[in-house]
Formats: structure tokens, sequence, C-alpha cells
């Protein structure tokens, strides 16, 4: 291989490399940046309201909202459950705090909604993004445990999932 050639391989590896460097960095900086997460869900515009009550949901006017692709939360809850009080007050404090309005869905409606093929166990808070299960906390597990025992871990759960700018809540 002449000298002339080599020199012209060492350039076109030297530029190949320098686009690798600048398209990884970017790539970093985008991981960094959240630019790869899933944004945070609006709740549908009537959810962005002072409220401190549970709203009882059933089990049709669930699918209703479902069918109509509304973004909004659900409180899964059991009554006679001392992690279910917990959670609910947690619920009721967040609401209060935020000013967002959450559905309550008793354990034994949700057995015949489709929550049931994702909510297995309660107490639980579900975060519905136009009309689909985005998230939920699970009573199950050991990564939501402290979410269920101390309200800023809860209460950051919920800041991290729902966007409260959208209208002007924060």
């Amino acid at each position: 291989m002449s000298a002339e050639k080599k020199k012209q391989m060492g350039v076109l590896a030297l530029i190949v490399l320098l686009i690798v460097v600048l398209v990884g960095s970017l790539l970093f900086v985008g991981a960094v940046s959240g630019w790869f997460e899933d944004p945070k869900v609006v709740l549908s515009e009537e959810y962005y309201t002072e409220s401190s009550e549970l709203k009882d949901l059933s089990v049709e006017d669930y699918q209703n909202l479902i069918d109509d692709e509304k973004s909004f939360l659900i409180f899964v809850d059991q009554k006679e459950c001392k992690t279910a009080d917990r959670l609910r007050g947690y619920m009721k404090d967040y609401m209060k705090d935020k000013g967002v309005m959450v559905y309550r869905m008793m354990f034994s409606e949700a057995k015949d909604s489709s929550l049931h093929d994702y909510v297995k166990y309660y107490p639980s808070v579900v975060i519905i993004d136009k009309g689909r299960i985005r998230t939920f906390l699970r009573a199950d597990s050991n990564e939501d445990t402290n979410k269920y025992n101390e309200y800023e871990a809860f209460m950051t759960w919920m800041d991290s999932n729902i966007d409260l700018k959208a209208k002007g809540t924060e």
C-alpha cells in the first residue's frame, strides 16, 4: 500500500472515530437529560382540580373512561386493611397538596375489570394514560415498599409520573 493510500485510510479512520465519539457523547447527554424516558402523564383536564375526597368508580364507569382514552388516577382500596388506610391517607394528602382528583375502586370490584390483568394485590395506585395503564404500585414488590411506608417516597413516585405543570398546579 502506498504512503498516500495509508494517509487517506488514517484520515478516514480518524473521521469515523470522531463521528463515533460525537454520537456517543450526544447519546450520553440525552440519556442523562431524560430524552429516552417516558414522558410524564398529562391527566385529562377535569382531573386537575381541588379535591380532598376520593371519588368512587364503578367498573362500568372505569370502562367508559378507558374507552374515551382518558388519563386519570385510581386508588385500588380495601376496607379494614392497615396498609390501605396508610396509602389512602397518602393519596388524600397528595390530592390536597397537588390539586388533583383521584378515583377509588374497591379491590373486589377491580377484579371484575381489566385492572385485574395488572393489579393482583391491594392497595395500589394506578396511573392511566390515554386509556392505557402506564404504571402502578405493586403491593407484592420490594421495590415499592418505601412508597407504601413513607409519604415522601410516595410523593416522589407520583411526581415522577404525573405532569403537574400541565395545568399550572406546581
